[in-house]
């Protein structure tokens, strides 16, 4: 029997700085080993530790391109705050209506956050925990960035990840 240290998803989030979820669909897609105890998923420490170390999934770049796209819907935030917060209440409000149970919890927290101070607004935007990853992903800024901005954004992260194939 193997001695190996199992970590939980949520163990494994914080580690990877990703959220909970994101391990899961890791798991799923065969990117990181698992067993299961009674219905969990237990994730070999090894695993973790050679993803975290250089090995990890490229698809864990795109937490940084939604940061760095976040970051400049607060420039955007900043010089026109009315304009932004009302296309964000707006989506927020689309968004509740749809009803997505993935998104509601979200949907609401960004609802309170478009009803506080621009300080507080922005730290949930920039924040890189695994709860500020999996919050951006349900984010209610679409539409205030330009789509040759959203694409720049974008061509500057899939450069990042040829030259990371390539070295």
């Amino acid at each position: 029997m193997s001695t190996e240290l199992l970590l939980s998803t949520g163990e494994v989030a914080g580690r990877l700085g990703v959220s909970r979820q994101h391990v899961v669909d890791l798991c799923t897609r065969g990117k990181l080993p698992f067993t299961t105890v009674g219905t969990h998923r237990r994730i070999p420490e090894s695993a973790v530790n050679a993803m975290a170390s250089g090995g990890r999934d490229r698809s864990l770049d795109g937490h940084e391109q939604s940061l760095a796209l976040h970051a400049l819907v607060v420039s955007k935030l900043l010089g026109d705050p009315e304009r932004v917060l009302a296309i964000a209440r707006r989506n927020a409000e689309r968004d509740r209506e749809l009803g997505n149970a993935h998104s509601e919890k979200y949907t609401r927290e960004w609802s309170q956050l478009l009803k506080q101070d621009i300080r507080s607004l922005i730290d949930a935007m920039l924040d890189s925990s695994a709860h500020g990853v999996t919050l951006r992903s349900c984010t209610p800024f679409t539409g205030i960035l330009s789509a040759q901005e959203v694409q720049t954004v974008k061509r500057q992260y899939q450069g990042s990840r040829i030259s990371a194939l390539v070295t």
